[in-house]
């Protein structure tokens, strides 16, 4: 018998796919940055990391300024 993979959310799209294809990200204070361990995080799918229109609806979502999102989501990348 095989193990089930854990399935999650994107928040942008609300598509659902296996935890481990998805970008976790943590909202701290007035910023956006990968989940470290602690508190509460959200799921990104790689197509909506990559869509101007998504970044910037999160960006608006969350109060912050849509370059950072964008920095942080092409540091996480590679």
């Amino acid at each position: 018998m095989s193990k089930r993979e854990p399935i999650r959310m994107c928040i942008a799209c609300r598509q659902r796919a296996s935890q481990h294809t998805l970008i976790r990200l943590k909202h701290k204070e007035t910023d956006i940055v990968s989940y470290d361990g602690s508190g509460r995080s959200f799921y990104l799918c790689n197509i909506c990391a990559q869509d101007k229109k998504k970044k910037k609806g999160l960006a608006k979502r969350f109060k912050i300024n849509e370059a950072d999102v964008d920095k942080l989501l092409k540091e996480i990348d590679g």
